[in-house]
């Protein structure tokens, strides 16, 4: 009886291992997104206001603060300004640059809160309720009308 006891705790405990192993590699998997084709995919979503318009690489290493070492790719595309609408998303060099990076994203959209806040808060509201996730080496910023839409639409890709 005792046999059957060590056995079955035996095998179980062999089984939690497992399950911990497949769980560990899952989400330490090695992402890799192409940020062009992502950031053109949300675009063209009908979750814009406004229409978007790809925005130059050094204009957004500006307006960001970003140093060109830490980012290895950067697609944008932002509204005409009468919108907080917009889209980044980067691949940072190594992970180390990912709190600095992000950091940089949210003190800019403090910023554009800020100055949204006076003249159009609506704005403010799309700028609370944006996307921005971290996955592997990568961030995602989404700053749209139906924020729904495109987390469903990221979910998918990043499957």
């Amino acid at each position: 009886m005792k046999k059957k006891i060590i056995l079955v705790a035996t095998i179980v405990l062999i089984l939690i291992a497992i399950l911990i192993i497949i769980f560990i590699k899952k989400n330490n998997k090695d992402i890799q997104i192409n940020v062009e084709e992502l950031a053109l995919k949300i675009a063209e979503t009908n979750s814009f206001e406004d229409e978007l318009i790809k925005v130059d690489y050094e204009m957004i290493l500006k307006d960001y603060n970003f140093n060109k070492d830490e980012i290895k790719g950067l697609v944008s595309y932002q509204g005409s300004g009468a919108t907080s609408e917009e889209i980044v998303i980067l691949e940072v060099t190594d992970k180390s640059n990912l709190n600095s990076v992000k950091s940089k994203i949210e003190t800019r959209l403090q910023e554009r809160k800020e100055a949204f806040q006076s003249y159009l808060p609506k704005e403010v509201g799309k700028i609370d309720n944006k996307i921005l996730k971290v996955q592997g080496n990568y961030i995602i910023l989404c700053i749209s009308n139906d924020s729904q839409t495109i987390n469903g639409l990221l979910n998918e890709y990043l499957k």
